[in-house]
């Protein structure tokens, strides 16, 4: 499964006989990623994917599927006659992603948000993408129009290509990165100098009003996202230890705790879900909490 030593960042997993939801949460929180060889239900739609042709859609980083309205978005550049398959294709994949789940993770389905899903039909290697956006440098993940207030990132893939695995690399986990880099870096003091919101902003934040509104936990992961694209020392040290996930392949991260980047693979299927951190079976292990002790103030 790749050029590393994979134990310290894969825990393979069967969906017929999985460990116990507890177990595997404290896993997860910890920075592993779940790896299952095979996707653990059935996804018919393969070949649809495989046989797309995203055409001038190449503008827009990936496809996105919006659970909650139904809307494909990104998909301009796909033939008329094949957005409608897709649509539906990805709302069966994000339907069984969501309800694989939450049978593996009952403690986290009652408070958690449906988030978006996507089809990464691009090959990664080489991709003419700007530097903040490319997804083959390292990074930890922080959504800059959907701020999470400390509440956790947690990321189902699936690569869906007949034959091409698809590559990662780690520069660690966030807690490593955190102390490493965190004050280092001068994005903590800066972030925890900024006036918290006032009640205006979080009654905003409250009813949904939230765009443009952010808490510096978020404002940190944000700035820290950059900061960890652009650290060359990282990213060389990252690109050592490249692993792969081959085709048909699922696994599961809090891509806000494993830094990540993508240096090759096409056709790839995911499912974003945004998990309260009230949720957490390690809640000492949340960003938040990393950086709350670094900082000893309230980020959110």
């Amino acid at each position: 499964m790749g050029g590393r030593d994979v134990g310290r960042v894969l825990k393979t997993c069967s969906p017929a006989s999985p460990l116990p939801g507890e177990d595997l949460a404290a896993e997860l929180e910890s920075g592993k990623i779940l790896f299952f060889a095979e996707p653990p239900f059935p996804i018919p739609d393969r070949e649809l994917f495989n046989g797309l042709d995203p055409g001038r859609a190449r503008f827009h980083k990936n496809i996105a599927y919006r659970p909650a309205s139904r809307r494909l978005t990104g998909a301009s550049g796909i033939p008329s006659g094949q957005r409608a398959p897709l649509r539906s294709a990805l709302e069966r994949y994000s339907s069984n992603a969501v309800s694989f789940l939450a049978r593996l993770f009952p403690r986290y389905a009652p408070a958690w948000r449906i988030d978006y899903a996507s089809f990464r039909p691009f090959e990664e290697e080489g991709r003419p993408l700007s530097p903040k956006a490319r997804n083959d440098l390292v990074h930890v993940d922080s959504f800059p129009s959907r701020p999470t207030e400390g509440d956790r990132i947690l990321r189902f893939f699936t690569n869906v290509h007949r034959e091409k695995p698809r590559v990662w690399i780690s520069g660690g986990t966030f807690d490593r990165l955190a102390e490493r880099y965190a004050v280092a870096s001068g994005i903590l003091p800066h972030v925890t100098a900024i006036r918290p919101p006032g009640v205006l902003a979080r009654a905003l934040a409250a009813v949904g009003l939230r765009k443009g509104i952010r808490s510096r936990y978020d404002e940190f992961m944000l700035r820290f996202h950059d900061y960890l694209k652009e650290n060359e020392e990282l990213q060389a040290e990252a690109r050592r230890e490249p692993f792969s996930f081959p085709p048909g392949s699922t696994w599961i991260a809090y891509t806000d705790m494993v830094s990540h980047g993508v240096l090759s693979g096409q056709s790839a299927l995911e499912q974003t879900m945004i998990i309260s951190k009230s949720t957490m079976a390690l809640p000492e292990k949340a960003p938040i909490a990393i950086l709350e002790r670094l900082s000893g103030e309230p980020l959110a």
